[in-house]
């Protein structure tokens, strides 16, 4: 996942833990903050930036459409309850936390029941069912509530950017390196190591971090 949800987790979805919001997200929008997902129909593409994303929004909502938008795929039906509009519903942290509000709401919801009150896990897996459908069935028949399961249980722990944050040490550089003679013969004759092809190693990236599992059709 990229590498400053957490803090943004924390920041503006405080009330659910940073690595459900993270596995929402991943299935929803595969953490494309322009992302827009069209009920019995798709875009041609995503958007590419935050203008484009609002004049489809535009676009669609002329049209009479039924959309979801935004990293936490947030349906048009609950903009007003949650303070988005089409001019700020793209914003990552508005987004998320409209959406964690919305998987509370269920979670409390859910919990009321009286088969669930003493059943936790239970409780979660109806309150994501009501956070994709507004329901706690439909989405245990689509298989969504699996697909976010499955992608909590793929993910690393989640490190807070501050707590636990180490300081780089330095390494005094006389006894790193030692220095050479400017009359060693051998001074200038060496050159630093290179790969077969004369360049540098590219770190490959994480395949665990692909947004490929998402909801949205891109």
């Amino acid at each position: 996942m990229p590498l400053d949800f957490a803090s943004l987790a924390q920041q503006c979805a405080p009330q659910i833990p940073s690595i459900m919001m993270a596995a929402i997200v991943r299935v929803e929008s595969g953490f494309n903050p322009y992302a827009i997902g069209v009920v019995r129909g798709r875009l041609l593409r995503q958007p590419s930036n935050g203008a484009e994303a609002v004049a489809t929004v535009r676009a669609l909502e002329a049209g009479g459409w039924n959309f979801s938008v935004g990293l936490a795929q947030i349906n048009r039906a609950n903009w007003s309850a949650y303070g988005l509009t089409t001019e700020n519903a793209f914003e990552p942290c508005r987004n998320l936390a409209a959406g964690a509000a919305i998987l509370h709401d269920c979670l409390t919801a859910a919990r009321n029941r009286p088969i669930w009150r003493f059943d936790a896990q239970a409780a979660l897996l109806a309150s994501l069912s009501c956070y994709a459908s507004g329901n706690f069935s439909t989405g245990h028949r689509t298989g969504y509530v699996q697909r976010v399961m499955n992608a909590v249980a793929r993910q690393p722990p989640l490190a807070s950017s501050v707590t636990g944050t180490k300081p780089i040490p330095v390494v005094p550089i006389d006894s790193a390196i030692p220095t050479l003679s400017p009359r060693a013969p051998s001074a200038d004759k060496r050159r630093p190591r290179e790969n077969s092809n004369g360049v540098a190693t590219v770190p490959i990236a994480d395949p665990k971090n692909d947004p490929g599992d998402s909801a949205v059709v891109f």
